[in-house]
């Protein structure tokens, strides 16, 4: 199955291929990414990790979120194909942050593994920009 970009139907698929990932187990609370400058105008999606693992996540943003993510879409792409490495864009000032920086240092160690690397992989791959 593929799915249009930031339609509903990806993020469902988003969420799916981050199933069983872990990340450190202090990955705790809700996390909102927000999209904005796309074709489709400004979207959001919303997830949460409780003890390392996703235990939730959809389109839409959420009410009080822990940490808020805001990129382009442009950059969010680029996140997406692999062609820009999260921490950079965060040192880079090119994703905004919002909220508590604990949630966001714990997803970023989850960022760089190996595992994250292939799901975002095949995520990508299932993906029409």
């Amino acid at each position: 199955m593929t799915a249009r970009w930031l339609t509903d139907d990806w993020f469902a698929l988003a969420g799916d291929e981050a199933g069983g990932l872990s990340g450190p187990p202090t990955l705790e609370g809700t996390v909102v990414v927000e999209v904005t400058g796309g074709v489709a105008g400004d979207v959001a999606g919303h997830a949460t990790f409780a003890g390392g693992r996703l235990v939730g996540s959809g389109a839409g943003p959420v009410e009080g979120p822990d940490l808020t993510l805001t990129l382009t879409d442009a950059d969010a792409r680029a996140l997406v194909t692999g062609a820009l490495d999260p921490s950079v864009a965060f040192m880079q000032g090119r994703m905004k942050v919002a909220g508590a920086m604990a949630p966001l240092l714990d997803l970023l160690a989850l960022a760089g593994t190996d595992a994250a690397r292939d799901r975002l992989g095949r995520l990508s791959a299932r993906t029409e920009f």
